[in-house]
């Protein structure tokens, strides 16, 4: 199964940008700053999305799409906590828990977490809310963070201790041997020039045994967008019973 996660940059509508994508043969696309418009063109088998931009005529919003037979079901969520996704993913008789991702870093838009910082904020409230869910099977969270190893350290430590209490692994730290603190990568470049490690992926038991590869593309080959791609293969194929 191959697992790519990309944040697009304000769309996914141009033929190349599509063409990006789509080399790395995903099974599961999980993808920030998608519009709701770009799914026709991307042609999966299933597809969700939702936004917290409820005024604009074609908001940005996040995306999870499907091919080569993955379906999604998706999961009650709480809509104050804006853009975390819940959703199970399954395909024959393989199926996990999905929480995609895309977080404004204390900029949540409505409901009752608008403005709250500090330990009560959005990121951390969101993976207390779903900590049954994450623990119930096995699970992936993937996602832009807007922060990390390199960027909000504290806050991305106190995100890797609340996932490590449902029992997820940062992916990324794990195929590389590294501490949850270090990154020998970016994803991100900033309008300044600056780099950062934003877009991260946890995984329970199963996947991050389980890793293949695990590839982050420089910079300097993105097409049309600020992000580079994640794209993590697992050799795991269909092994989980379904419930």
């Amino acid at each position: 199964m191959k697992l790519v996660l990309w944040n697009c940059n304000s769309g996914i509508g141009k033929k190349e940008q599509i063409d990006f994508l789509l080399r790395f043969q995903p099974d599961i696309a999980v993808i920030p700053e998608m519009r709701e418009s770009n799914i026709k063109a991307l042609k999966p088998n299933d597809a969700e999305w939702i936004t917290n931009n409820h005024k604009t005529k074609s908001p940005k919003g996040l995306g999870v799409i499907t091919y080569n037979g993955y379906e999604l079901k998706p999961v009650e969520r709480d809509n104050d906590m804006e853009i975390f996704l819940p959703l199970i993913v399954s395909k024959a008789n393989f199926q996990f828990n999905l929480l995609a991702v895309w977080n404004f870093y204390y900029a949540c838009k409505q409901g009752r977490f608008k403005g709250v910082k500090g330990p009560s904020c959005l990121e951390f409230e969101a993976l207390k809310h779903y900590k049954n869910f994450l623990s119930a099977n096995e699970s992936i969270v993937a996602g832009d963070w807007n922060l990390g190893p390199t960027f909000a350290q504290s806050d991305f430590l106190e995100v890797c201790r609340l996932l490590a209490d449902s029992g997820l692994d940062s992916l990324y730290h794990k195929s590389f041997n590294l501490k949850v603190n270090e990154s020998e990568h970016r994803t991100f470049r900033r309008s300044q020039g600056q780099l950062h490690h934003l877009d991260h992926i946890f995984g329970s038991g199963l996947f991050s045994q389980s890793i293949k590869s695990y590839i982050i593309p420089p910079l300097s080959e993105v097409i049309l967008s600020d992000h580079s791609p994640v794209v993590v293969e697992f050799s795991i194929v269909s092994n989980i019973k379904t419930a």
